[in-house]
């Protein structure tokens, strides 16, 4: 008999997992295909909450699925949990609605408001002190309730994971899992056909539809039992049966639900989305075969979280909500503000209640109550709960009626604070105090709460005095008050600001300075008992170039009347031994001047630069009574390359000088050049001559804007020979630090700019003159000023046609037939009509190209 029932079981086992295997694949093929389709199914139908043909997210258990009986007009849902795919249920017929996917909060649902309790703290942790108007606004209320059925919240869900009780019952369409092991070895799924029976192998049917759950493995036990022998059972819920209940009435989507059969009232309505505002949440009830089962109050599970009146659901229930009753708001300083359905609550401390109660910051001695006379007017009536005990409240507020629609507005009380004093400014643990009777300075500024340096001479009183209580300012001495000083130290009265000055707020900060060689000249604070070594400290200490054996500090000494001051003489060597006598102690407005070693140069001046064709050119110190051809031996000479003619020499200081009048030139050339352009329209004789007069005078703008950004050379006109003959020579001057001497080599080319017909570089020749160039260039133009006409030498210097006379090109000299060097250039200006103006700009003109000569630049004139 073992034998076969074992050979039976593995029969069916093998048999029952190829087709498991089978229906798996199926399904799972089915879903992979039909994913897409079925998520936008699902999305499309939740779009309307309660319509048929709802597609419900179902909860997943995790345990093995049998294959089961399938009725011919419903497929039973079979759970699939194929690897790395999301199972989904797919119910045919009408099967779990679900609410809309949940909306992502909004940022002005993010960002909260502040509440009344969090304003209220906030008031007084910042020490508010000055009363307000204390308007009361009426935010819009929100009826109580209704947003525990907020469409994103699952919170209410049927949960088909949670352990089942043992007073669950049995009904048809629950599933179960049978494991037994022993002499009977294997997991069987049993599913409650409609006749309410389940088929055990061997044994045959089982009336189980009635059965409790904690009574189910006593029955199939003895049912076993009569075929088998020596086994054990355990039996488990595999998935609860739906149960289809109907919610109609004033809800947001009426209609019948499929839900799981541990579902409650509650979660009956949240798949129906809830209340609607107009439908009560104060008197729901539920029908059961046309008979009234239970009337349920949600107020009891809100407001109390009591849930013994949410009864469990049966086949065929029937939820109905009718309208809401009557209503009435409370807003303002309560608990939990809103518009509360009632249902027995007849006057004001029952509303009070469901608002729990008013907060602290509410103001007792007027309660405004907002009503409705039926049919004819709006009306408003105060009340006060004011007494002396909180019980006394209570029954004050019980015997105030209220009817449907009343708005109760509880007001806040003054928010400005009392009872405390301000104490500001220069003090360890600033803000509010207590006021005590009797209470003084000295008993609020203690010498523990003062930061250092504080002044004692003077502090401030800032007072609000009655009837009009206008701020009003009392000073008194600090160090009077605490040393009990009765016109000092003051009585304080509520609300008064007490503010502690610094010493440096009346009092101008000491400073004493240094200068000269130290490392860090300035001006510092003065410390009581300072001396000489504590300024050098201060100071960065000296120099190496400081003269350690005479120092001056400049005293001042004022006096009521007058104002002096006068040298002290000290030798920092002694200074730094720390001699008395020398390291004296200083006063404020001391300045200490150290002076420099004499005959001492900073390292930075003791340096030239030679550039070009020297033999090892670079920067090279150089000694006092240095020439430059002592430095130019040193550099090893020069290089056949040299063009001698070319060298250039710039000196730091001439540099500055040049620089100086470049910048002075062109302040006053632009102001000239304004003051022309304004009297341009007055001189000129027709719109043409105005039209050229004013391009000429933008033509000098832009050289002169050219002519600020130019930076002088400081170039010196030089000429320079071999060394044997230089040396000695007037040009061989003494070098000074700074000096850049430049030798390039030949460029052999000659420039002709200005005027003429091909401005342009030209090769140079031997032997070539001004005229010989000129020609090649194409000649002078119409508009040439030919007897201005200048040549600038490589080597700087300038000469021009105005230095020769006209007889002298008439025997073959003159300017014309001057020889040309390479590098030189020949310059023909511009010609200007005989007119004021134009003489004027011709000065400017030929003022910058002088000056720009001296920055390495070549101004050619208007443009």
């Amino acid at each position: 008999m073992k034998h076969a029932l074992n050979h039976f079981l593995y029969f069916e086992n093998h048999h029952k997992n190829f087709i498991k295997q089978i229906l798996y694949t199926t399904v799972a093929i089915f879903l992979l295909i039909s994913a897409d389709g079925a998520i936008a199914e699902i999305q499309q139908n939740t779009s309307q909450p309660g319509s048929i043909g709802q597609v419900m997210p179902t909860q997943i258990v995790p345990t093995q699925i049998a294959p089961t009986q399938v009725a011919p007009t419903q497929v039973a849902p079979t759970q699939v949990v194929p690897t790395q795919v999301v199972p989904i249920q797919v119910v045919p017929t009408q099967a779990l609605p679900t609410a809309p996917p949940p909306t992502p909060p909004s940022a002005e649902s993010q960002a909260e408001a502040p509440s009344r309790i969090e304003t209220a703290l906030a008031d007084y942790m910042t020490g508010a002190e000055t009363p307000q108007s204390q308007e009361f606004t009426l935010k819009k209320q929100k009826q109580f309730g209704y947003s525990f059925f907020r469409p994103e919240s699952q919170g209410f869900a049927a949960l088909t994971d949670i352990p089942v009780g043992p007073d669950y019952v049995i009904g048809n369409g629950d599933r179960l899992l049978l494991t037994s092991w022993g002499s009977v070895e294997g997991t069987f799924p049993l599913e409650v056909n409609r006749n309410g029976d389940i088929v055990l192998p061997k044994v045959g049917t089982v009336k189980v539809a009635g059965v409790t759950y904690g009574q189910l493995p006593t029955v199939i036990s003895a049912q076993l039992h009569k075929v088998f022998k020596d086994f054990h059972i355990s039996i488990t819920m595999d998935k609860l049966r739906l149960l289809k209940v109907y919610v109609v009435g004033e809800v947001k989507a009426p209609g019948d639900y499929s839900i799981s059969a541990l579902s409650t009232l509650i979660n009956a309505l949240s798949a129906a989305g809830g209340p609607t505002k107009s439908g009560t949440l104060r008197n729901i009830a539920i029908k059961r075969n046309g008979t009234l089962v239970e009337t349920v109050d949600l107020y009891d599970f809100f407001l109390k979280g009591d849930k013994n009146r949410d009864i469990r659901l049966q086949a065929g229930d029937t939820i109905f909500v009718p309208s809401i009753g009557p209503v009435a708001g409370v807003a303002g300083n309560v608990r939990r503000p809103g518009i509360y359905e009632l249902k027995g609550e007849k006057n004001l401390k029952e509303l009070l209640d469901l608002a729990d109660g008013i907060i602290p910051t509410g103001y007792l001695q007027r309660v405004q109550i907002a009503r409705v006379k039926a049919h004819t007017e709006n009306t408003v009536f105060d009340v006060s709960l004011e007494a002396a005990k909180p019980e006394d409240v209570q029954k004050l507020a019980a015997g105030i009626p209220l009817k449907d629609m009343d708005v109760v507005k509880v007001f806040p009380i003054d928010g400005a604070l009392r009872g405390f004093v301000r104490l500001e400014g220069h003090v360890l643990r600033p803000g509010d105090y207590a006021i005590k009777p009797g209470m003084r300075l000295s008993s609020l500024i203690t010498p523990d709460n003062l930061l250092p340096e504080y002044s004692t001479k003077f502090g401030q009183i800032i007072r609000r005095s009655p009837p009009e209580y206008q701020p009003r300012l009392l000073y008194f001495n600090l160090a009077k008050a605490q040393a009990g000083d009765v016109n000092s130290d003051l009585a304080l009265q509520e609300q008064d600001k007490i503010r502690v000055f610094s010493r440096w707020d009346q009092e101008e900060v000491p400073k004493v300075k240094i200068g000269g060689d130290v490392q860090k000249p300035g001006e510092y604070r003065y410390y009581n008992d300072m001396t000489v070594r504590d300024l050098l400290i201060l100071g960065g200490n000296l120099k190496r170039t400081a003269y350690l054996s005479d120092a001056e500090i400049t005293r001042i000494k004022v006096t009521e009347t007058s104002v002096a001051s006068f040298p002290i003489s000290i030798r920092l060597d002694e200074v730094l031994k720390g001699n008395p006598e020398h390291n004296i102690k200083l006063e404020p407005s001391d300045e200490l001047m150290v002076r420099r070693i004499p005959n001492w140069y900073e390292e930075s001046d003791r340096y030239v630069t030679l550039k070009g064709e020297f033999v090892f050119p670079g920067v090279y110190p150089i000694y006092k009574g240095e020439r430059l051809s002592s430095i130019f031996k040193r550099a090893g000479g020069l290089t056949d390359k040299a063009y001698l003619a070319g060298a250039r020499f710039m000196r730091a200081s001439v540099k500055e000088q040049q620089q100086k009048r470049m910048d002075e030139f062109a302040i006053t050339a632009e102001q000239e050049v304004n003051t022309q352009m304004a009297n341009i329209a007055s001189v000129a004789t027709s719109q043409e001559e105005l039209a050229g007069a004013k391009a000429s005078l933008e033509g000098v703008k832009s050289n002169l804007k050219l002519l600020k950004a130019l930076k002088a050379e400081g170039r010196m006109v030089i000429q320079l020979s071999d060394l044997q003959h230089f040396a000695g020579s007037p040009y061989d001057i003494e070098v000074m630090a700074g000096d850049v001497v430049e030798i390039p080599q030949s460029s052999n080319a000659v420039s002709v700019l200005g005027r003429v017909v091909n401005p342009t570089s030209f090769v140079h020749l031997d032997g070539k003159t001004v005229g010989d160039y000129l020609g090649l260039a194409g000649g002078t133009t119409n508009d040439s000023e030919a007897s201005e006409i200048y040549v600038i030498r490589v080597d700087g210097s300038i000469y021009s046609r105005q230095q020769y006379s006209s007889i002298a090109s008439l025997v073959g000299g003159g300017f014309l037939n001057e020889r040309i060097a390479a590098g030189d250039s020949i310059i023909v200006p511009q010609k200007y009509e005989k007119t004021p103006w134009l003489r004027t700009v011709k000065d400017i003109t030929t003022i910058m190209s002088q000056l720009a000569i001296t920055a390495g630049t070549i101004l050619l004139g208007l443009r």
